[in-house]
């Protein structure tokens, strides 16, 4: 850790020492003229504009999404449970190194007892030359809520240079429903920073889904702390390094209290002279009995010059649990080109369908679909990258 410690330091002071453009606008509220209609909200921070619509009916019910200062200012009530994410951030080396850059701040709350099928959209563009984007992002979910929010991170077609430093806090209160969309697909010249982390309560269930793609170097910390009985956390991430991008990710399950249940799967491909390193952790508190904990990652290398460094690891201080882990490191199965091979699909071709149907198991997780249909030719346009 002491060395990620000095890696984050190094990186982020070179990195802002690059960076002329640190400034917001304040929100823009836009009216119902402006909004999608599939989306129950819509927040946009682009390269330092920001605007958000929020449905009425949803505002009617007590949901709130906007910058933090106006959150308070209208809901006060909110003060205390922001201040119980942020407790821990003296303790913990990623919040130590980013949380004082901090610039904009987000929140999303839903009110207890709403329960939203359309998705909350937060749109975060980084495109503008040397613009850094530094951030904090809450979302509480209250007790017997549920909602789906996309978090979409990108860049449009630049390799300017930019840097993204982000610090998100997620609550999943008694009995809620959350599956929460992640996607980073910002520009190849972007550095990017990111600590999460999610408490979640009893008998609420939590699904993740995260799809890492871009920037050229990235540094992602999240953790789950599953805090109730009878909650349940899955999280599902795929990561892409194409050419000479660097990704390095930590993750970690922590099991506090009994009856807990956490399942974490990776997948990531590599190419050219692409590196990558994934590094989790389960861990069961000596009161937490019956806890059911698993983690895996599988990574597909496509080129000899890739390098990958996969480490699971389990603290557990009890036996009345069942956790395990796993990890693969392999190349494109032979067996699966052939017999695509043989039915006159052409090499290259058919390896192209190997990558795809290895990632599809996530992708098709993601819930927004103008975005998955974005991430899918995302992912076929680095294969052609990787040629």
């Amino acid at each position: 850790m002491a060395k990620i410690d000095q890696t984050l330091s190094a990186l982020l002071e070179s990195s802002l020492e690059n960076i002329t453009n640190r400034t917001s606008q304040p929100v823009e509220i836009l009216g119902k003229e402006k909004h999608v209609d599939d989306l129950c909200a819509h927040f946009v921070w682009n390269n330092g504009q920001q605007s958000v619509f929020l449905c009425p009916k949803a505002v009617e019910k007590g949901a709130v999404f906007s910058d933090v200062e106006e959150a308070l200012k209208n809901h006060p009530e909110l003060a205390e449970k922001l201040e119980t994410l942020t407790k821990n951030d003296a303790d913990d080396v990623y919040s130590q190194q980013i949380a004082p850059l901090a610039e904009d701040s987000i929140v999303l709350f839903i009110p207890r007892k709403m329960c939203q099928k359309r998705e909350f959209l937060l749109d975060v563009e980084l495109s503008d030359p040397e613009r850094a984007a530094l951030m904090k992002v809450f979302v509480i979910i209250d007790d017997d809520a549920s909602a789906v929010v996309t978090l979409n991170m990108h860049s449009r077609g630049t390799n300017n240079t930019n840097l993204f430093v982000g610090q998100f806090y997620c609550s999943v209160g008694k009995n809620a429903h959350l599956v929460l969309n992640e996607v980073q697909d910002f520009g190849g010249q972007t550095v990017c920073v990111r600590r999460k982390q999610t408490i979640v309560q009893d008998g609420s269930d939590f699904h993740w889904n995260i799809c890492e793609l871009g920037g050229t170097k990235s540094y992602d910390s999240l953790d789950v702390c599953l805090n109730g009985e009878n909650s349940s956390a899955i999280v599902y991430g795929l990561y892409f390094p194409v050419k000479d991008q660097q990704m390095h990710i930590e993750t970690r399950q922590d099991h506090l209290v009994p009856h807990t249940y956490s399942n974490l799967y990776y997948k990531g491909a590599l190419a050219d002279k692409a590196k990558a390193s994934w590094e989790g952790m389960i861990y069961v508190d000596p009161k937490a009995t019956k806890t059911d904990g698993y983690q895996k990652n599988e990574n597909l290398m496509l080129s000899d010059d890739a390098e990958v460094f996969a480490k699971p690891g389990l603290e557990i201080i009890m036996d009345d649990v069942k956790c395990s882990h796993g990890t693969t490191i392999t190349n494109i199965d032979d067996d699966q080109i052939f017999y695509l091979t043989s039915r006159g699909i052409p090499e290259r071709e058919a390896e192209k369908l190997v990558i795809r149907g290895f990632f599809d198991t996530i992708l098709n997780l993601v819930t927004y679909s103008p975005i998955r249909g974005k991430l899918q030719n995302k992912i076929d346009s680095k294969m052609q990258e990787g040629e």
